[in-house]
């Protein structure tokens, strides 16, 4: 593994985005190799909870969290190619614990293409009686999360960048990407047993800034700039644009959720409307539909949608105008997102936030 390699700067953000995410990737192998042998010293228990923890890890994903950090290094100068290597994996790891507690959450069964945490310890331990599986399938899984946070914390930890920057790093970590993701996630739970008529999307909204636009853009930004040592030089532009593209990218996801390919997202349809959530889609079409149709709403949020109950409530929001909505209004953050940078001196980095900011609302993933 060459961890010294370099960026060709001149490539746009999707062969940008492939050769970063092999570079986790390989990152991730050598990591897990290293955690494997100390592992096997210590019981074959912990073997196996490394051998699930990587298999789930190298499946892949967008590594957008890493790659906004090493914008944000790159963009004010960080030269140490090797060492913010590190510090980006562990920001995917600490998005792969949380993506195992959104899994439990939403009881989705379905992630990268595969079984989510859970189910794979559902499958490891089909050999117990069919009531005991699921509780012991969620305390596994439990455990194993909790190894991978540390694991996070311990790939920052021994990056090698400069101690202050470190500590300063985890500090946002433990904030604006994990603080506040649960704060966010409170809110969108409570909401899920509010009704249609008292749900509102200013709430809804700041949820979702909490749980995406923190977590996806803003700290892995900022994070970025302080372990390049300039965190302040642009913190209030890259700050701006993080929240309203992570906002942008959220309701994309929501679409995504309710429209999307399961083939190519790798995520169930629907399955927002089986948990009940109040998104923008959902309260935005109920506001305008016809009394039918919003009765027809109450009864299926929060249930276990039929195909045919699905089919009705897509065709609800589009005829609505909700999907629309939902559309115009992530394009308008966008355009705010990339209006933030324009105090910024133009660079690679510059263009790849600008690329990726137009990209957010165009993903079928």
């Amino acid at each position: 593994m060459n961890t010294q390699r370099t960026y060709d700067l001149g490539r746009n953000l999707k062969d940008e985005l492939q050769s970063f995410s092999q570079r986790i990737h390989d990152e991730l192998i050598a990591f897990f190799a290293k955690k494997r042998k100390e592992a096997q010293k210590t019981d074959k228990t912990l073997e196996e909870i490394v051998d699930l923890l990587e298999e789930l890890m190298l499946r892949g994903g967008k590594r957008t969290r890493p790659f906004l950090c090493w914008i944000g290094y790159t963009m004010m100068g960080g030269k140490d190619q090797k060492h913010i290597l590190r510090a980006c994996t562990a920001l995917d790891m600490l998005h792969f614990y949380i993506l195992s507690l959104d899994d439990m959450v939403d009881r989705d069964t379905v992630r990268h293409g595969g079984p989510t945490l859970e189910e794979e310890y559902k499958l490891v331990l089909k050999n117990l009686p069919e009531d005991q599986r699921p509780h012991y399938a969620r305390s596994f899984s439990e455990i194993a999360g909790a190894l991978l946070f540390s694991y996070a914390h311990e790939c920052m930890r021994t990056s090698g960048l400069p101690a202050e920057y470190i500590l300063e790093s985890l500090g946002v970590m433990n904030k604006e990407m994990f603080q506040d993701t649960a704060t966010g996630w409170k809110i969108h739970m409570m909401q899920n047993w509010e009704s249609l008529e008292t749900a509102t999307e200013d709430r809804f909204v700041k949820g979702l800034n909490l749980v995406t636009a923190q977590y996806t853009f803003v700290g892995p930004l900022l994070i970025g700039t302080i372990l390049a040592g300039k965190r302040k030089e642009y913190e209030k532009p890259l700050r701006e644009y993080g929240m309203e593209v992570g906002t942008a990218f959220q309701i994309h996801d929501d679409v995504l959720g309710l429209f999307g390919n399961p083939e190519k997202t790798g995520k169930t349809v629907g399955n927002d409307v089986r948990e009940g959530k109040k998104t923008l889609l959902i309260q935005r079409a109920y506001k305008t539909a016809t009394e039918e149709d919003k009765a027809f709403l109450k009864n299926v949020l929060g249930s276990n949608l039929t195909e045919q109950d699905l089919k009705k409530v897509q065709d609800i929001v589009q005829k609505t105008g909700s999907l629309e909505y939902s559309k115009t209004r992530a394009a308008e953050c966008v355009q705010k997102g990339v209006t933030a940078l324009s105090s910024l001196p133009e660079s690679h980095q510059k263009s790849l936030l600008i690329e990726l900011a137009q990209f957010v609302i165009t993903r079928e993933k």
